[in-house]
């Protein structure tokens, strides 16, 4: 349905993490607000993000955890090329605890603080997940009288004197279009990770890349903010989820909770190119963005392990502690009956053979078996002199059967599209302000990173998205 009304203080384009936290600031103010959601349902992605970024929160104070802010922000600014903003990124940083601290008196818990991987510990883990944080400022949103209307998309914004004045929206089940009238429009859209031909511009390795979105991030809140004289800022950094199972057959999310997928990704055996050929050290997926850059370098690749690993894993426990994935127990339990549910199904992204030289012919990696020869020499030695993989997750692959794993890259977020200034304004070409346009969340964060995300800085994405809209509605 429509919305109640036609003339609103501030209308928020898109119902997601960064939109219901702008919502519950705007309540706090006393703004008459109204969130438009082009989806049935609210969340986003933000329904699937496992914690929020902070510094200096109550929480790890508690904890003894203290964190030098400026030698942080110095690494991430390295870390992003120095394409990040240093003055934006400051103040994601210096309001990160405070916007922790905010968003538990509002009811969110968390269940712990610290790293994950190799990171600084800055990520509050979501009780609960992230469905839950998001049930929680909707309910506080609703005390404060926020409207919320779904199935109705934002068209056109409305500019006056070149001020935002209001927007076109239009109703999703009927095709029925409305004018709006408010002096404030906020883009808080998700991003544009489900647009193909957007991804296409920021990347042109897109043959194996799946998409694990909720499908409703297609850049609409930068097209908006363009056409309204926005800068076509930097499309900013995709984040990859590193390795993922390839399934051309069944959605991405299937897998999420794979323990085949987190053998094959998380646990450093010996990944292969279409050749056969080992191209990278596999602990390289502590960082799963550099992981997926890795494979995606490559036409195609093939996670390759043993049945001595399928017994190690399932029995004995992990060779490498999960660090970047859903999939983290003592053991991969099920491991083998996962294994055997697909082949029994004829998986295609699932090959086993008794030898590897069967393995090779069944899908066409020449230099296989003299990859694998040189590998376990490498094994034997202790010392990976190729690539350099810790010697620590150096595990042979060597008593069949031998199995294959086909492994594409999962996509969670895009950032970008929309330059900002530190009130999270939209900024024109001039690096001025269209005023009274604001962008949060994923449609504005592409200001913190260069081309890769910045997995070092952990729960960055759901932390911007609570410090963004907060700071928008703090600005207007």
């Amino acid at each position: 349905m429509f919305p109640k009304k036609t003339d609103y203080d501030l209308v928020i384009v898109g119902g997601g993490l960064s939109g219901l936290a702008a919502a519950v600031a705007a309540g706090e103010k006393h703004l008459t607000t109204l969130v438009l959601e082009k989806g049935r349902t609210l969340g986003g992605d933000g329904n699937y993000v496992e914690g929020a970024m902070g510094v200096d929160s109550a929480m790890q104070k508690e904890a003894g955890i203290t964190i030098d802010k400026t030698q942080l922000l110095q690494d991430e600014l390295n870390y992003s090329h120095y394409e990040a903003s240093a003055p934006h990124l400051k103040k994601l940083i210096d309001a990160s605890g405070a916007t922790i601290d905010w968003l538990q008196s509002l009811g969110v818990s968390f269940t712990k603080v610290g790293p994950q991987g190799k990171s600084w510990p800055t990520i509050h883990t979501f009780e609960g997940g992230g469905h839950a944080a998001i049930e929680k400022l909707k309910a506080k949103a609703d005390e404060f009288g926020i409207e919320f209307v779904t199935s109705v998309s934002a068209q056109r914004l409305m500019q006056s004197n070149g001020h935002i004045s209001g927007l076109v929206i239009k109703n999703e089940a009927t095709g029925q279009y409305r004018e709006l009238t408010a002096p404030n429009v906020l883009l808080a859209t998700g991003g544009y990770v489900d647009n193909p031909e957007l991804v296409k511009k920021r990347t042109p390795f897109v043959g194996c890349l799946l998409t694990v979105s909720d499908g409703k991030s297609t850049g609409d809140g930068m097209q908006l903010a363009w056409a309204a004289g926005a800068q076509h800022y930097s499309m900013g950094a995709i984040q990859y989820g590193g390795g993922a199972i390839y399934d051309r057959q069944t959605p991405p999310f299937v897998h999420m909770m794979s323990q085949l997928g987190a053998a094959a990704t998380q646990e450093a055996i010996l990944w292969v190119n279409e050749r056969g050929e080992r191209f990278v050290n596999e602990d390289v997926n502590d960082n799963m963005c550099h992981a997926g850059s890795a494979i995606l370098t490559q036409s195609r690749v093939f996670s390759i392990f043993d049945q001595t690993a399928v017994d190690h894993l399932a029995k004995v426990g992990l060779y490498k502690i999960v660090g970047n994935s859903p999939v983290s127990p003592d053991t991969l339990d099920k491991l083998p009956e996962e294994i055997e549910a697909d082949l029994g199904k004829h998986a295609p992204y699932l090959t086993k053979a008794d030898s590897i030289d069967e393995l090779a012919s069944k899908l066409g990696l020449a230099k296989l078996p003299a990859t694998l020869a040189r590998y376990n020499a490498l094994v034997g030695t202790g010392a990976d002199t190729d690539f350099g993989k810790n010697r620590d997750y150096l595990t042979a692959v060597a008593d069949g059967p031998f199995y294959a794993v086909e492994l594409g890259v999962g996509m969670a977020c895009a950032l970008g599209g929309i330059r900002v200034n530190d009130n999270n304004e939209v900024l024109n070409d001039y690096g001025y302000a269209v005023p009274r346009l604001f962008a949060a969340g994923n449609d504005a964060a592409g200001m913190l990173v260069g081309d890769t995300y910045a997995v070092t800085l952990p729960g960055s994405t759901a932390g911007y998205a609570a410090f963004s809209g907060r700071n928008a509605v703090a600005n207007m």
